[in-house]
């Protein structure tokens, strides 16, 4: 049984999570901000092998600030961007929040990156805080 489900815009791909998110960051950092096209990313991180994906995506991969290599996995058809990883955090799998069915599910626990933010943001005071990954 899924405990969430989602899917990219024109639902050529969708995917089943059978676990809860491990932790859920908003990031500010430059990456996020540009692949996302928003002012931050909101990420829910889970097992890898936890995650079932039906459709085809493809995938784009950066060199971090950090040195790590990241990729990104996004719908061939309409380009949305659906999930991530980080060669410093192998097995595990960032979900793009805004793909996410269940919405209730996504509670924030941390802004990161916020010496990278955009000014005008608006931020939750009740969240942590971080000017990098913890």
């Amino acid at each position: 049984m899924s405990v969430f489900s989602g899917k990219c815009l024109c639902g050529n791909v969708s995917y089943q999570c059978h676990s809860e998110p491990k932790a859920i960051f908003n990031c500010h950092c430059e990456d996020c901000r540009r692949a996302t096209g928003s002012v931050f990313g909101t990420n829910l991180f889970v097992p890898e092998t936890k995650v079932e994906i039906s459709g085809k995506v493809s995938s784009y991969s950066h060199i971090s600030d950090s040195g790590s290599t990241m990729t990104k996995r996004f719908c061939p058809n309409c380009g949305s961007l659906l999930f991530g990883s980080n060669s410093a955090k192998p097995n595990v799998v960032s979900i793009r929040a805004g793909t996410v069915d269940q919405l209730a599910l996504i509670k924030p626990q941390i802004n990161l990156f916020m010496d990278k933010k955009v000014p005008s943001t608006s931020i939750d005071e009740n969240l942590k805080q971080a000017s990098r990954m913890p």
